[in-house]
């Protein structure tokens, strides 16, 4: 195991049993080395007085079990536009090796349209981004992710327009790095690992198709984050919405206040900032039986984690490298 500042509780790494689900021990590094970086970043929130909260998984996780959800594998941060922009202001100058505070700005090609602070001694490639791995310069490793929540205009028809225009956009700047980066020599495959010839000829084609249009990803994704802005001057806005990660309209928004009304709750063996009214939030995101587990897959299903090796080491021996 990677050495860590935090202080591990004793046998906190070892197999276990949560909710009849088995949690390897590969998994518990892997959350060792989240709650390293969650530490970190609270560190760094708490000197310059940056609100900041658990979201999502992490908020479920926090409430139903103390901490991680037993198949989960990642931890998620929220915080208003101006406090995210604060935190990538001192980001730089705060995150020393082997932490490393990941944006557009910072890791050019990462292209995620949010934050992710990762430790670059580590591993997490996503198996999407496998065949691109001798291309993508960007950092890899284990990473916490820091979603950035912007105002949401009052009418409906004006959410739902602006929603569906961030939506294309953000699938326009994802379609242009894949058309850039998959030219590579293997073959596509499909679901059950057998080598789909149409999928592999549809990829060298879109490949082509950037080659002589010659599209810039970095256009499209300023277009994406000004737009995700776009009513920020409007701060008193009701409802704040994470533009980040398309998954609809009615999952992605938070009311306003409830950033400025939170309270500690246990993770693990830390505390973690939560919404005061998190039964509200939850019921929202995930039923109003959120509290009975029910495993299901993680966001990030499909990550290459090794919190023993740096991401390059694998980008080092890329062509031998089988997943």
């Amino acid at each position: 195991m990677i050495d860590l500042k935090i202080k591990l509780p004793e046998n906190f790494l070892e197999e276990e049993m949560r909710c009849g689900y088995r949690v390897t021990s590969l998994i518990k590094k892997v959350w060792a080395v989240e709650l390293d970086l969650y530490a970190e970043l609270d560190r760094v929130c708490k000197k310059y007085n940056i609100k900041f909260c658990a979201d999502g998984g992490t908020l479920l996780g926090a409430i139903r079990h103390k901490g991680f959800i037993p198949w989960d594998d990642d931890l998620d941060i929220a915080m208003l536009r101006d406090d995210y922009e604060k935190l990538c202001k001192v980001a730089p100058k705060e995150f020393k090796s082997p932490y490393f505070f990941q944006t557009e700005q910072t890791d050019p090609g990462s292209a995620r349209g949010h934050a992710q602070l990762r430790n670059s001694r580590t591993t997490a490639i996503l198996k999407s981004e496998i065949d691109e791995l001798n291309k993508n310069t960007y950092n890899q490793g284990i990473f916490i992710d820091i979603f950035p929540f912007d105002s949401v205009p009052e009418n409906e028809n004006e959410q739902r327009k602006l929603y569906d225009v961030i939506v294309k956009k953000n699938k326009k700047y994802h379609s242009i790095i894949r058309n850039k980066n998959y030219f590579n020599y293997t073959f596509s495959k499909n679901a059950e690992g057998k080598i789909d010839i149409i999928m592999t000829i549809k990829r060298y084609l879109r490949h082509l198709e950037y080659l002589i249009t010659k599209a810039d990803y970095a256009i499209a994704y300023n277009e994406f984050e000004e737009l995700c802005k776009k009513y920020n001057d409007y701060s008193e806005t009701l409802m704040v919405a994470d533009f980040c990660i398309p998954v609809g309209l009615d999952r992605i928004q938070r009311y306003r206040k409830d950033f400025d009304n939170l309270v500690l709750a246990d993770f693990e063996f830390l505390k973690i900032p939560v919404f005061k009214d998190y039964d509200r939030n939850l019921r929202n995101l995930y039923g109003d039986k959120y509290m009975k587990p029910q495993q299901v897959a993680s966001e990030h299903n499909g990550v290459f984690f090794d919190p023993e090796k740096s991401y390059t080491y694998y980008k080092e021996r890329y062509r031998n490298f089988i997943l």
